[in-house]
């Protein structure tokens, strides 16, 4: 057998990516896709979901050698070198960082953010001021930047989040790698008078926004146009979603792809009161050439401007005059859909991302790797063998 002369790097993920899913899980596809041109890419998956099978294969097409739980990661590190391990989300480094540092001392651990969870919760904090959402915000916070402290490196999907990091702790190793997304335009004019939102309702922002926009907009545009058609894309929409059905109002759920809808919508909505990180649905609408109105939450860190490359409202009446101005104005439409085309072109591609991924690996490699104290190490194993007897006394 021939072994490869690639350098290892290992990849750890609560689940299978699913990249027609959500947008984290695509950027996820598509880095891991980008590595496996210049890399030998393990992925291990902590759970295995029924339907996983399909997007196993998929990987597997890219060249990844992917396991699913149950695996061995002692004779993972015992058998292989690795450069660098990659965790998606803080709480999978929380389990995973301590036994890579031990087992395999000179391998990098990064913690992909996603997105940066405390920042998320906090906006939701300020938004309710309800008591349980303080306690949520203020224990993950600790959580995560307890985690992010101990890597050698945080990967950020915008620049706002790893400056909010460094704000805490400016000794982290930030490093900022934004989601990826393909020019897809249509040469067919969209419907005319038509909005759509596209979010996964799994992700709590999206039930919010959609719920807002229905409840406190939406009845705001239909002053002007009793006719308008609203198209709310994504999976798992919950019965608060489902119920806003309507002859104007259309819920789809999953969708195999959400080209189609894009390209027959006027507009995308995404008015987000909550949430950190990239906002894949803006960057998606931007690709396929529908202008986008949304809130100062929603463009968070891709640098755009208001009336340039997208319309940004946080008013539910400013947020409808804005729908209404860019269904009403084709100047200022065919401008704002021009200039957010040349966004993602200029920043969001494979091309481009890929070269920030492979220039950001190389960066933190360049670094001397973190190396666990004498206390730490005696911290991890009590807790280590605390759980053991834990477990066997459970079972018993």
């Amino acid at each position: 057998m021939v072994r490869s002369s690639k350098e290892k790097i290992l990849f750890i993920s609560p689940t299978v990516p699913r990249p027609d899913m959500n947008s984290g899980d695509l950027r996820l596809c598509s880095i891991l896709e980008i590595l496996a041109n210049e890399y030998e890419i393990t992925f291990l998956s902590i759970t295995y979901r029924p339907g996983d099978d399909a997007y196993v294969r998929l990987l597997e097409q890219s060249g990844l050698s992917v396991r699913v739980e149950p695996f061995s990661l002692w004779n993972l590190l015992k058998s292989n070198r690795f450069k660098v391990a990659v965790l998606e989300f803080y709480y999978t480094a929380e389990h995973y960082l301590d036994r890579i540092k031990i087992l395999q001392p000179e391998c990098r651990v990064v913690v992909d953010s996603v997105d940066v969870h405390y920042l998320r919760l906090r906006l939701k904090y300020n938004m309710t001021k309800d008591d349980t959402d303080q306690t949520v915000y203020l224990e993950t916070s600790e959580r995560e930047l307890n985690v992010y402290r101990r890597a050698d490196a945080v990967i950020t999907v915008t620049q706002d989040d790893a400056e909010a990091l460094l704000s805490e702790y400016p000794d982290i190793v930030c490093e900022v790698v934004p989601n990826i997304h393909e020019i897809c335009l249509s040469h067919a004019p969209p419907d005319r008078d038509t909005l759509i939102f596209v979010g996964g309702f799994s992700h709590d922002p999206n039930v919010d926004a959609v719920i807002h926009f229905c409840q406190d907009i939406l009845p705001l545009i239909c002053h002007d146009k009793p006719a308008i058609k609203f198209t709310i894309v994504g999976s798992n929409p919950p019965d608060q979603i489902r119920n806003f059905e309507n002859e104007n109002i259309r819920v789809t759920g999953h969708v195999p792809t959400t080209s189609t809808y894009l390209h027959r919508s006027h507009v995308s909505v995404a008015p987000l009161r909550f949430g950190a990180g990239m906002k894949g649905k803006i960057g998606e609408a931007m690709a396929h050439g529908v202008p986008v109105v949304t809130t100062a939450v929603g463009a968070q860190g891709m640098g755009l401007t208001d009336r340039e490359n997208v319309m940004i409202a946080d008013s539910p009446q400013c947020f409808a005059d804005a729908v209404l101005e860019l269904l009403n104005d084709s100047c200022l439409y065919e401008k704002i859909r021009k200039n957010a085309v040349q966004i993602i072109d200029q920043n969001y591609t494979p091309k481009q991302v890929a070269r920030a991924m492979i220039t950001a690996l190389e960066r933190i490699c360049k670094k001397p790797e973190k190396r666990m104290g004498l206390h730490e190490k005696i911290a991890f194993f009590n807790g280590y063998i605390t759980r053991k007897i834990k477990t066997r006394l459970f079972s018993s």
